[in-house]
């Protein structure tokens, strides 16, 4: 974890540069129907391929044993499932386009199922690597892949590309990731199959497929109602606020996210107690999801339109709302990669469950509803699933729901301080312009942060400053 840390940090600081740049270049050179369309078409293909990965590359960063047999296996039957994704997108391509009333979207459609092939490709190295905490690799990769990104939408949005701007930037830092990945492996895979190994990945993995194709999934089909229900123009808007905060929250949420199983996972292996770990791993992600989301959510009145221009106003409200719906969840984010090492990913599938059919319910019943309530509907999901979490965490981890509430609520105080000298500095200068509100909202609630974030977690920091110290010198206790 120690070697893991500075790469992990370079790569959360260098993926938040690229996609505040991307968000930027998309917003200056493409119009909301532009994203719109490509949000169609990416979101159906991501979709699909939650479907055709099976969870395989978790399941291998979990496997006891990532023996030649189980990697070439599981690198032939992700590369079958994907071209039979990439079948599919051809055949559905005229279909969606009729339904959404959009010839363009047959050509996008089929161009982007080639992300399907490229998933299947990187799947068994980045599992492997992400096995071993290889971050080096792993961030060189990510970096590569987000600047390409970034340069590929500007230049075709820049020749009026359009929708194909958003897929090319895909499509292509894709294949150059794969290719970083690929140099990086010791051993390539090859194209050899044993059905009881891909049986043995898929029972875990199938599992973890279908919780994120409940979770993911559910982020996709909830956009293609917005798109259905209220056009190409209000998904741009959506999916613009949804990208902002979502590039935000990728400062924390990615790492916890890749890191995280193979950590608890470690633990699990070794008959260590992952609750300690857990609990102040939660505290210092809900602290600084704390300080990231709740800021978003202040400032973006005056941050759109300065930064956007006047045309995406109407994604303020969304994007404040964003905001607040991704903090709560955040501060649960390690409950997922704790069940999962402990081998209860099957009590996370009713969890996903219930949470999609809360979600896609609210689409339709907010379909003929302007746009910020069919963001609240979005948000509901969070009504059930949080508390179910603290219940499975105390369930399945041993961790008593009190311990886990009491290392939320400390960070907790910090925010309110916040909020509350952002508010009253935005009431202040309620009259004067724009960029001065901005940049001293920014200022004070940055201090107010600075000061009230140590002085109620001063035990918590004390510790793991002289748990870090004795890690770098490898002292006893580590």
């Amino acid at each position: 974890m120690m070697r893991a840390a500075p790469w992990a940090v370079a790569e959360a600081v260098s993926n938040a540069l690229a996609g505040v740049a991307s968000i930027f270049v998309a917003g200056w050179l493409l119009t909301p129907a532009d994203i719109g369309r490509a949000g169609i078409v990416i979101g159906l293909v991501m979709l699909l391929g939650l479907a055709t990965g099976l969870g395989i590359q978790e399941s291998l960063i979990r496997h006891r044993s990532v023996h030649a047999s189980v990697t070439d296996t599981a690198f032939t039957g992700l590369m079958a499932l994907g071209a039979a994704g990439f079948a599919v997108c051809w055949v559905v391509a005229a279909p969606i386009g009729w339904f959404f009333d959009d010839p363009t979207l047959f050509s996008l459609l089929g161009a982007t199922s080639f992300l399907l092939l490229l998933n299947a490709v990187m799947a068994v190295p980045t599992a492997l690597l992400t096995r071993k905490m290889r971050a080096n690799v792993l961030t060189r990769r990510m970096m590569l892949s987000r600047i390409s990104q970034v340069v590929v939408i500007g230049v075709l949005g820049w020749l009026g590309a359009g929708a194909w701007a958003m897929v090319g930037g895909v499509l292509i830092s894709n294949a150059l990731s794969a290719i970083v990945l690929w140099r990086a492996m010791p051993r390539v895979p090859r194209l050899r199959f044993d059905w009881g190994e891909f049986r043995s990945l898929a029972s875990f993995g199938g599992s973890m497929s279908i919780e994120l194709l409940l979770w993911q999934g559910t982020t996709r089909l909830f956009a293609l109602q917005v798109g259905y229900f209220h056009g190409v123009v209000a998904l741009g808007y959506f999916q613009f606020a949804q990208r902002v905060v979502e590039e935000a929250g990728n400062l924390i949420q990615a790492n916890v996210v890749r890191f995280g199983l193979s950590f608890f996972a470690d633990l699990d292996r070794s008959d260590r107690n992952a609750n300690r770990a857990f609990l102040t791993g939660t505290s210092l992600i809900t602290l600084a999801g704390g300080v990231l989301f709740i800021g978003v959510a202040l400032v973006a009145g005056d941050l759109v339109p300065l930064i956007f221009g006047a045309r995406w106003q109407p994604a303020a409200p969304l994007m404040q709302i964003f905001a607040v719906a991704a903090f709560f969840p955040l501060s649960r984010a390690l409950a997922g990669p704790l069940l999962r090492a402990k081998g209860h990913q099957n009590a996370m599938v009713l969890y996903g469950l219930v949470a999609c059919g809360i979600t896609l319910a609210s689409g339709f019943v907010t379909a003929e509803q302007a746009l910020v309530v069919v963001v609240l509907g979005w948000a509901a999901r969070n009504l059930v699933s949080l508390p179910w979490s603290y219940v499975m965490v105390s369930r399945y981890g041993r961790i008593p729901v009190r311990d886990q509430v009491v290392f939320i609520a400390r960070p907790l105080a910090p925010m309110a301080a916040m909020i509350a000298a952002v508010l009253l500095t935005q009431h202040l200068l309620a009259d004067a312009p724009a960029v001065l509100r901005l940049v001293s909202a920014i200022l004070v609630g940055l201090i107010t942060a600075a000061i009230t974030v140590p002085l109620f977690n001063w035990r918590m920091i004390s510790e793991l400053r002289q748990r870090i110290g004795r890690l770098r010198g490898g002292g006893a206790g580590a």
